[in-house]
């Protein structure tokens, strides 16, 4: 009898550890999941301090307000995808930042799957004149298992780029992972490029996609595709409305 009391009792005290070590671990998992969608991966303000996003029609319609108030300072906002696919927020989010006086820039999505004749004139249709101040963006990706080559994509790409300049005289800002923007690299070298990865670039120029989600500092209660400019104020300024003859 006495035996199946001590069983009893040590089994009690195993089963309360092995209760306390759970609650400790649910405790953790929770603390690293709230830092994990509070953290604040933003690179030094005093080296990089032009702020920005970059935002899609699953990031909502935005207060553009509230975003100035976090010290962003421009906006990058999807317009077009393909031959076919328009933004469904882009004119409500373009016409809101309008009256922000933040940096707007817009970008298409580019698409291996249809000529660049077709998505130049679907980008210039459904645009219209509302190109913001910055260079006009292309948003590169390798959504495929099988990638272009590197030829085929710098003939179609420098084809599209050359009837988006033609038709706005505006420059243009490639945007991609590093790997896609050096396949690209001979088109357009002029132009300042957007990169996308969460390690600085070895490039000192153009823009810093640092993070695909997380806070701003002081920001909404949201996650962002944040990003940098790399340079000063100054340089920054120059981009807006650079025209190409």
């Amino acid at each position: 009898m006495r035996s199946r009391v001590i069983y009893a009792d040590t089994y009690r005290k195993r089963h309360q550890r092995r209760l306390f070590l759970l609650a400790v671990l649910i405790i953790a998992l929770g603390a690293l999941f709230v830092w994990w969608h509070q953290r604040n991966p933003r690179p030094d303000p005093q080296t990089y301090p032009v702020l920005g996003v970059r935002l899609d029609q699953t990031d909502g319609v935005q207060d553009f307000d509230s975003l100035r108030s976090s010290k962003v300072s421009f906006v990058y906002l999807k317009a077009t995808e393909g031959s076919s696919y328009f933004d469904d927020n882009f004119n409500t989010n373009f016409n809101q930042a309008a009256g922000s006086r933040l940096s707007i820039g817009i970008y298409h999505g580019f698409s291996f799957e249809t000529t660049p004749q077709a998505q130049a004139a679907q980008f210039t249709r459904q645009v219209g004149q509302n190109i913001g101040d910055l260079p006009i963006g292309i948003y590169l990706s390798y959504y495929t298992e099988k990638k272009p080559s590197t030829q085929w994509l710098t003939i179609q790409l420098q084809t599209f780029v050359t009837l988006v300049q033609q038709h706005y005289h505006r420059q243009v800002l490639l945007m991609g992972s590093p790997s896609i923007l050096k396949a690209v690299q001979k088109v357009d070298p002029q132009a300042p490029r957007w990169v996308v990865s969460d390690k600085k670039p070895t490039t000192s120029s153009g823009f810093w996609q640092y993070t695909s989600g997380a806070r701003l500092p002081n920001g909404p209660h949201a996650d962002y595709r944040a990003a940098v400019f790399m340079g000063d104020r100054a340089a920054f300024l120059k981009l807006s409305q650079q025209i190409v003859k």
